[in-house]
């Protein structure tokens, strides 16, 4: 539910804040004292965090400028996001122009860019309309599927979550309550 304390494992996970106790592990290795750019993981916040003065394409493109991409490749592989996101009518657009979907589309094509150890996505489907959340959820675990990384995917909504996850955690005031297969959570809740 709302205030769990998701979006905060996720900052955790991500280096962004530090844990009151614990460890934080990725590939068996501890980085819980690593700086979050030493992580190398992809995040989508919920406030989203795109540039304001740099246009979609350039928002998308961002991670790609920054490892020095070809520009073919750039444009190549924006252009063919822009297309599955759904927003290439945008991409010559500022984000101040941008709706709340297209905010999040643009965010989200820009982390997929990515090929970081894994993914963590606060929330990327909420501001969009029913349609689009159902074609971005088949999207996503198509995704998933295709580059074989991790989608640690924060939502409130449990159908979002049981439609994506392979394994669902549900917490509760900060608690880890359950973890188990999609499946197994629907039929066998604790």
């Amino acid at each position: 539910p709302a205030g769990a304390g998701k979006t905060t494992t996720l900052r955790i996970i991500a280096g962004l804040e530090s844990p009151t106790s614990g460890e934080v592990f990725i590939e068996g290795m501890d980085f819980t004292q690593h700086q979050p750019n030493q992580r190398d993981i992809a995040m989508i916040f919920d406030n989203l965090a795109l540039y304001p003065n740099k246009n979609g394409y350039e928002n998308i493109a961002s991670p790609l400028r920054i490892g020095k991409a070809p520009k073919d490749e750039i444009d190549g592989r924006v252009m063919k996001m822009a297309e599955m996101l759904k927003i290439s009518h945008i991409l010559d657009r500022t984000p101040a122009t941008f709706s709340g979907g297209e905010r999040q589309r643009v965010a989200l094509g820009r982390a997929m860019l990515r090929n970081p150890r894994f993914y963590l996505l606060d929330e990327p489907l909420s501001s969009l309309d029913f349609m689009l959340r159902i074609d971005l959820r088949t999207e996503l675990k198509r995704l998933q599927k295709e580059s074989g990384k991790t989608f640690l995917f924060a939502t409130p909504d449990y159908t979002e979550a049981l439609a994506l996850a392979d394994t669902v955690c549900v917490l509760i005031d900060g608690t880890v309550r359950q973890v188990a297969k999609a499946q197994e959570l629907y039929d066998k809740p604790i």
